[in-house]
C-alpha cells in the first residue's frame, strides 16, 4: 500500500511512518523542514511543503491509496483560535477526490464531538485546560468535513498522547470509560491499522491505553 502521510516529523506522526515502512508500505511524507526528518528509507519519499498549499497537497497526495493525517499545531498552541488542521483536511479532501484516493484516517481529540464525559466538557477543559477549546473546535469543523466527504474516512479521537510503547487499548465509541492518556506508539498503530481496516469507516472511535 502507498500511504501519503501528513504531520510525519510529529511524535505521533513520525511512528505512522516508521510502522509503515516495517510493514513493507510505501509512504510519501509531507513535511514542513525535511531537516527534521531523519528517517531514511529506499520506501520512502519526503516533500518539503505546506499541508495548506493545493500544489503541495495534491503532489503528496497523487497516487496514494490512503492518507494518514497526523498534523498538529504544536504542542498547546497559543490558545487562539485556530483553522490549520481543518484547513489542510478540507485541501486533502479535495486533492483526493480530484485523484481518486479512496481513504483518509485522521488524528482527532476525545472531546471533539461532544465525546467524553460532561465532567470533563464542562468542567475539565474550560476551567483547567483551555488552551485544548480551540483545537477541539478545529477538530470539529475537521470531523464536519469529513463527514461530508463521499470519501471513506476514519477520525481517531486521542486523549493525552505520550511516549512509550505500545500498550493493549481501549476503544469507545463515545469517548466514555476511556484513560487519560494513550502512548504514541499505541496511536500511530491503531491510526496506521485504519488504512486498510473496515471496523470503523465513517465513525470516529475514542481510543486509550
Amino acid at each position: 500500500m502507498k500511504l501519503a502521510v501528513f504531520g510525519a516529523t510529529g511524535l505521533t506522526g513520525g511512528l505512522v511512518v516508521q510502522n509503515a515502512l516495517a510493514q513493507g508500505h510505501e509512504v510519501v511524507a509531507m513535511v514542513r523542514d525535511p531537516a527534521r526528518m531523519a528517517l531514511e528509507h529506499p520506501n520512502l519519499v519526503v516533500i518539503s511543503g505546506s499541508p495548506t498549499l493545493w500544489a503541495d497537497v495534491e503532489r503528496c497526495v497523487q497516487g496514494a491509496d490512503a492518507v494518514i493525517h497526523c498534523l498538529g499545531i504544536g504542542g498547546k498552541g497559543d490558545g487562539q483560535a485556530t483553522t490549520l488542521i481543518s484547513d489542510s483536511v478540507k485541501m486533502v479532501l479535495a486533492a483526493m477526490q480530484k485523484h481518486g484516493v479512496a481513504r483518509i484516517v485522521c488524528m482527532s481529540n476525545v472531546g471533539a464531538g461532544g465525546s467524553g464525559t460532561w465532567f470533563a466538557n464542562r468542567l475539565v477543559i474550560p476551567l483547567f485546560l483551555r488552551w485544548l477549546l480551540p483545537i477541539i473546535e478545529d477538530k470539529n469543523r475537521m470531523e464536519a468535513a469529513l463527514r461530508a466527504s463521499s470519501v471513506e474516512w476514519v477520525s481517531v479521537r486521542l486523549p493525552n498522547i505520550v511516549e512509550g510503547p505500545a500498550k493493549p487499548q481501549r476503544v469507545s465509541v463515545d469517548g466514555r470509560g476511556l484513560g487519560l492518556s494513550i502512548t504514541a506508539e499505541s496511536a500511530a498503530r491503531f491510526l496506521l491499522a485504519q488504512a486498510s481496516s473496515v471496523e470503523h469507516l465513517r465513525s470516529s472511535p475514542s481510543i486509550s491505553n
